[in-house]
């Protein structure tokens, strides 16, 4: 894998607790909009200003506006971020500790060269060769644990 492809990949993975919360937000707004208990009054009872029963109606209203298929698409794609998400992490889990440093504090955490080379405490071009290394070996592990090419395509196409 080049390390652009593997730089593209953690920036993905930076941006996914973002995007998983953008797409629960908009499935509790589908789910508020078209919840049938919105027309129950406090007595329990269902109450309408429409002939027939509300939560019926509310049930043709969701189908008929497609927000339950929108609901069920959210939830798989959150479910297949989770699942990007579980395998960035081990492979970033597998590369060593000074180079999993450096991906952190840069990719990550947003830490400039300088940043990283005081904290660290080696020089800025010492920095940057160990962060060229640490793409690889990170790249290399992506590939160990499989479906990079599935991950590197999302990650191409996610707005990161």
């Amino acid at each position: 894998m080049q390390r652009k492809d593997a730089k593209t990949i953690i920036m993905y993975y930076r941006s996914i607790p973002e995007m998983k919360r953008l797409l629960q937000q908009e499935r509790r707004e589908l789910e508020d909009e078209y919840c049938g208990l919105h027309g129950i009054s406090m007595d329990g009872m269902p109450h309408g200003t429409s002939p027939g029963s509300p939560v019926e109606s509310a049930a043709v209203t969701l189908a008929e506006s497609g927000a339950s298929d929108r609901i069920r698409e959210i939830e798989n794609r959150v479910q297949i971020l989770e699942d990007d998400q579980r395998h960035i992490q081990s492979a970033l889990d597998a590369v060593n500790g000074r180079y999993k440093n450096i991906l952190t504090m840069r990719y990550l955490n947003g830490y400039s060269w300088g940043g990283i080379s005081a904290r660290i405490g080696a020089p800025d071009s010492t920095v940057r060769h160990w962060d060229s290394k640490a793409l690889i070996r990170f790249g290399k592990a992506l590939e160990d644990a499989g479906e990079t090419g599935e991950i590197l395509g999302r990650a191409t196409r996610a707005r990161v």
